[in-house]
């Protein structure tokens, strides 16, 4: 039967009006015109194996249980992928008008408007999760009368983390034991950061608990990666390694250029980029000559990818060869890079008026960075805080020095032997490095490269067999934690670290076993994950719906069920939704593969206070008066002497 326009629009309004998902919403068992229980992501999808999709879990439960509706909106992020408390407001106000009578914020992003946009809204019930309503700029806690906030244990959170990363030592494929217990531990937090503080000293006091029930001596490095006395060396060496010619695995050809970069000894098929000099004043680049040196082979076997481009390719073989750039009269501007003094050239570009030069600044001095330039034509530059920019050139010289200031955070030192590039560089800047030309006989194989204690600086190279090549700048953190592994570390924790990402990246560098221990969420994903001590949000917005109260603290803990360890368990037994033991068919019950008597044990402890971990200030605090026989700390800081 065909159905009409006109009835095929009700139908399609009828839907829309029962429908449980409309857009960015879900909603409870039974369809209703208003939702009184509303989760506003922080801008991720409920989805996304995190806080987002662990507070939507406790939605969920809590909805299903008392027959109460319930959506959620997934707000847009700005340009610069933030969530702003104007956005926020006009999501509150969309729930409001739903019908909206709890609302659950999930995280710190939501704190600012907890503080300024809640208050307004008297008849809805806010949920603030891992978080305290604050003004905007500023630290300080403001209680909301109707506003519940959540914290979590995270000192019970870091106990639990260290001592089972001590006391499960490792399973190989087949389940046996590789080693009954680990030994070598770290933790990579922040100075600044009180969650940190909570989760490192709760992490160092379970591992020595560990440690001293088991009588196994540990060793546990200790740094913060924003400490202004870390001990940590941000230096490395690059080098090329050169080897003799006879040493190829193919047939080599030599390559000399003249007026330009690309001169070496190349085997069989690379592909060579090859760049002309800076032109001379009064000249510009006009084309590539080229010439055989090989007898009986002709120079149009040198295979080059373009004769006009001052930057072009050569694919190597049939002959060695000579490349020249020739350079024409032409009427030229001079764009001059100097040094720091503003006096001693660093580069000049000699360029065609009306054209574009693209210039860098010098590598920085150890410890500083490349702040602005200051020029004669301020017109010209495209970027003045950019150390790499374009020139707009037009009849007039344009002279450009670069200004540099003291680094806020520590910089890379890099030094090149037998080679350019040396300077000092952020993390995530791209450095160019290039070879110098090998002596005869010899050949360039590849680059290698060391940190200050002969380690490798874990950096990727785009082509590390190129004679000229780049790579970005290491991650600082995941340098520090690439260090720990160096040293033998196994298991490194970054409970409350802004930056904890940084230590599963580090274990990607390595091709044996090296673990990074999650916190917050379940971190099994990013691979390289030993286990992760959880802050589940589901259960504490959970136990917040069924007791809300107004300007007060849920704290989740063990006592609460609101933090776990993955892949463990404090049942003997398999329980239902309803807490009741699985029976199997012949009535017998169901044990839990994931029950630890050990972990049972140190759980209970932490839940009913045998087990309390202490509260310090600081980790220099904790560690002077850490009663251990087993555990040893090396606090990567230098303690300054007194004179």
């Amino acid at each position: 039967m065909k159905l009409s326009g006109k009835v095929l629009s009700l139908l399609m309004a009828v839907l829309l009006t029962v429908s449980c998902s409309v857009g960015l919403s879900a909603c409870g068992k039974e369809a209703a015109s208003a939702y009184e229980l509303v989760l506003i992501t922080d801008g991720a999808p409920i989805n996304d194996k995190g806080y987002n999709q662990s507070a939507w879990n406790g939605v969920k439960a809590y909805g299903d249980e008392n027959n109460i509706a319930y959506r959620y909106y997934q707000p847009s992020l700005n340009e610069a992928g933030e969530l702003t408390t104007e956005t926020i407001a006009t999501y509150i106000d969309l729930a409001a008008k739903g019908g909206a009578k709890t609302v659950v914020l999930p995280g710190e992003a939501f704190a600012v408007a907890a503080y300024e946009v809640a208050a307004t809204y008297q008849d809805i019930n806010f949920i603030l999760v891992d978080a305290y309503p604050h003004a905007a700029g500023d630290s300080v806690t403001h209680f909301v009368p109707n506003v519940m906030c959540v914290t979590f244990d995270k000192l019970a959170a870091g106990y639990l983390a260290g001592y089972f990363s001590v006391s499960d030592g490792l399973k190989n494929a087949d389940g046996t034991a590789a080693r009954d217990f680990n030994t070598r531990l770290g933790y990579l937090g922040s100075m600044s950061s009180t969650a940190a503080v909570q989760y490192g000293t709760g992490f160092v006091q379970g591992a020595a608990a560990a440690a001293d029930e088991n009588s196994v001596p540990v060793i546990l490095d200790y740094a913060e990666y924003d400490n202004p006395l870390l001990a940590y060396n941000y230096s490395f060496t690059v080098r090329p390694v050169y080897i003799p010619r006879e040493e190829a695995d193919k047939e080599t050809f030599k390559v000399n250029v003249v007026g330009g970069l690309g001169s070496g000894v190349y085997t069989e098929g690379e592909n060579v980029t090859v760049s002309a000099e800076p032109a001379p004043e009064g000249k510009v680049f006009d084309h590539w000559e080229v010439k055989s040196d090989t007898a009986g082979v002709k120079d149009k076997k040198v295979n080059i990818s373009h004769k006009k481009r001052a930057t072009m390719n050569l694919l190597v073989g049939d002959c060695d060869c000579t490349i020249t750039a020739v350079y024409a009269d032409a009427s030229t501007v001079p764009v001059t890079v100097t040094a720091e003094d503003g006096i001693t050239p660093y580069q000049v570009y000699n360029v065609q008026p009306d054209t574009i030069a693209f210039v860098t600044a010098p590598p920085a001095a150890s410890g500083m960075v490349f702040d602005h330039w200051e020029t004669n034509d301020e017109a010209a530059v495209e970027s003045l805080t950019e150390k790499g920019t374009n020139v707009h050139v037009s009849n007039n010289a344009v002279t450009l020095m670069p200004v540099y200031a003291e680094s806020e955070v520590p910089v890379f030192t890099v030094t090149v032997e037998n080679g350019t590039g040396s300077g000092a560089y952020l993390t995530d800047e791209e450095i160019t490095v290039v070879a110098d030309p090998p002596q005869d006989g010899m050949m360039f194989y590849k680059w290698e490269n060391v940190d200050a204690n002969g380690n490798s600086a874990g950096i990727a190279m785009d082509n590390e067999y190129n004679y000229a090549t780049t790579f970005k700048m290491v991650n600082r953190v995941a340098g520090i934690a690439e260090e720990m592994y160096d040293s033998g570390t196994q298991i490194i924790f970054g409970g409350g670290n802004p930056l904890s990402d940084s230590i599963f990246t580090a274990t990607w560098s390595f091709d044996y076993p090296v673990y990074a221990y999650g916190s917050g969420i379940d971190e099994s994903s990013k691979g390289n994950c030993f286990a992760s001590v959880v802050n589940d949000y589901g259960a504490a917005v959970k136990l917040c719906l069924e007791s809300f109260a107004g300007a007060s603290i849920l704290t989740g803990n063990c006592a609460n069920g609101c933090i776990y360890i993955t892949g463990k368990s404090v049942n003997k037994y398999q329980l239902d939704g309803n807490g009741n033991v699985v029976q199997d068919k012949e009535g017998n019950s169901v044990e839990d593969a994931a029950y630890s008597e050990a972990y049972q044990t140190v759980y209970n402890g932490l839940a009913d206070g045998t087990i309390r971990p202490q509260v310090v200030p600081s980790a220099a605090q904790l560690l002077s008066k850490l009663d251990t026989d087993c555990l040893t700390v090396n606090y990567w800081i230098t303690v300054p002497t007194a004179e």
